[in-house]
C-alpha cells in the first residue's frame, strides 16, 4: 500500500538540514528523508489492537516541523524510524482483534493517538496514565512498542497518511452519526487546543491573547467562545486570513504584529503602562492575565513574557527551537508556565472527562464549528504539494490541509 514515510538517517538529515535553507523542495525531493513509499499491509498486533482504514487525515504543524527538521533533537528519543505521518485521522474500522469489546468493522472512528502505558502493555501505568492524561506519559520510549509519543510518529503503529494503519482499543473513539467527517478529522486539532483552555482556567473579565492564530490559535479562540467564557480576547498574528478568521471564531480584537505595536494596544486594551529598557526591547507592568503561545519562538516567548500582568499564566502549545530566552519578567511578574501537549481529563458539566469526550459534546451541540478552516484537501500521491502549502500558507491562502485518502 501507498504512505508517506518519514526515514531517518545521519546522511539524508545532514543534506536535507543545508539544502533546505538553499530551496525548499529539498524537503521533500528524493535526498530528504520524507517520500511516498510502497508497503506491506499492517497486521494487529495482538488481541486488543484495531487495523483502521484511512478516510481522512491532517497536515499538523508538527509533521511540518518533522519534514523540515525543525523539531528539537530533544524529542529524538520519543520516535522510531521509519514511521507514516498522520495522527489526525478520521477512520472506519477494517478489522479487530479478538478482545476488542464495543467496535465492529465500519464503525466511524477517530483516535487519541498517544501512546501511553495501556498502549504499550505497561502495567501499573505511570502517574500522569493513571490520571488519564496520556498525551504526557513517562514511558514513550518503552514497553511493547517501539518508541513514539504519538501514532504517526512510530514506525510499529503507522498512521493516517496511508490506506491502513493500528491502533489500540484504548486509542479508538466512535464518532456519531450526527458529525460529520470533515468535523470529526478535526476534533484531534481541537482538543490540542481546547485542553490548555480548560488547563488555564480562564475566568470572566480576564485579557486573553493568543500568539498565532493558524489552526491551534484559532482552536483556543474558538474554544473559549464554545465553553462561554466572558473574556476579552486579543490575538496576533500575520497573515491577514487567519487574522479574519480568529475575528470570526469571536477573538475582540487582532493585530498584525509587522504594523501594530502590540506593546502599545497592551497599554490600550489592559491598561498596561509601557518601559523601555535602554538595552533590552519594551517591557509592559500590568498587561495580560492569560497568554496562549501557540508559535513558540523566540520572539513569540520573549514578547509573551512581556505582555504578560503580575501572576499572570503563560501557556505554552506550539513549540519551536528557542534561542535566547530572557527569564527576567517570569522572575519579575511572578509568571506561571503552564507547558502543554496534546489533551488529558478536564473538568466539564460537574463531571470529570477526558477532552475527546467534551469536543465531541461541543461539535455535537454545534457550540464550535471548525471546518470553515479546512482550505485545502489532497489526494495521497499530491504530498509534495500539500508540503509546499503548509510551507507557504501565506502564499496559497491555507488555514487547515488534510488528506483525502478515501480512492486509495
Amino acid at each position: 500500500m501507498k504512505a508517506v514515510q518519514f526515514r531517518f538517517s545521519l546522511p539524508r538529515y545532514g543534506y536535507t538540514k543545508f539544502a533546505g535553507k538553499i530551496t525548499q523542495r529539498e524537503f521533500y525531493s528524493s535526498r530528504s528523508c520524507v517520500s511516498l513509499v510502497d508497503i506491506p499491509e499492517p497486521e494487529l498486533r495482538g488481541p486488543k489492537w484495531v487495523k483502521l482504514r484511512s478516510v481522512l487525515s491532517g497536515f499538523c504543524g508538527s509533521d511540518l516541523g518533522a519534514i523540515t527538521l525543525h523539531d528539537s533533537p530533544t524529542t529524538q528519543p520519543f520516535a522510531s524510524f521509519p514511521f507514516v505521518f498522520g495522527h489526525e485521522n478520521f477512520s472506519l474500522v477494517e478489522e479487530v482483534g479478538s478482545e476488542v469489546k464495543g467496535l465492529s468493522k465500519g464503525d466511524r472512528v477517530i483516535i487519541n493517538p498517544a501512546l501511553g502505558c495501556a498502549v504499550r502493555d505497561i502495567d501499573p501505568p505511570c502517574g500522569p496514565c493513571s490520571r488519564g492524561d496520556s498525551s504526557i506519559c513517562e514511558n514513550f520510549a518503552e514497553g511493547a512498542i517501539s518508541p513514539g509519543t504519538n501514532t504517526g510518529f512510530c514506525r510499529d503503529t503507522g498512521g493516517g497518511w496511508s490506506k491502513y494503519y493500528l491502533a489500540h482499543e484504548s486509542q479508538v473513539i466512535r464518532i456519531p452519526d450526527s458529525i460529520t467527517d470533515e468535523e470529526a478529522v478535526l476534533i484531534e486539532p481541537l482538543c490540542s487546543a481546547l485542553h490548555p483552555v480548560m488547563r488555564a482556567k480562564v475566568e470572566e473579565g480576564m485579557h486573553v491573547l493568543v500568539f498565532g492564530c493558524g489552526v491551534i490559535g484559532l482552536g483556543v479562540i474558538a474554544s473559549l467562545r464554545a465553553l462561554g467564557i466572558g473574556c476579552h480576547i486579543t490575538g496576533v498574528d500575520p497573515v491577514k486570513k487567519n487574522r479574519d478568521k480568529a475575528l470570526e471564531k469571536g477573538a475582540d480584537v487582532v493585530v498584525d504584529p509587522t504594523v501594530e505595536s502590540i506593546f502599545e494596544k497592551a497599554k490600550e486594551i489592559t491598561g498596561a503602562k509601557r518601559y523601555k529598557p535602554m538595552l533590552e526591547k519594551e517591557i509592559c507592568m500590568g498587561g495580560f492575565d492569560r497568554i496562549f503561545d501557540c508559535v513558540g519562538s523566540t520572539e513569540s516567548i520573549n514578547s509573551s513574557f512581556r505582555l504578560a500582568a503580575g501572576d499572570a499564566i503563560y501557556v505554552l502549545i506550539g513549540i519551536q527551537t528557542p534561542k535566547t530566552v530572557d527569564w527576567t519578567p517570569v522572575w519579575m511578574k511572578g509568571l506561571k508556565i503552564l507547558g502543554n501537549l496534546g489533551y488529558g481529563m478536564n473538568e466539564y458539566k460537574g463531571q470529570r472527562l477526558h477532552t475527546f469526550d467534551i469536543a465531541i459534546d461541543l461539535v455535537r451541540e454545534k457550540k464550535v464549528q471548525m471546518t470553515d478552516i479546512i482550505t485545502h484537501v489532497f489526494k495521497l500521491d499530491e504530498y509534495e504539494t500539500a508540503i509546499q502549502v503548509n510551507l507557504n500558507k501565506g502564499k496559497f491562502g491555507a488555514i487547515k490541509t488534510i488528506f483525502d485518502l478515501t480512492d486509495l
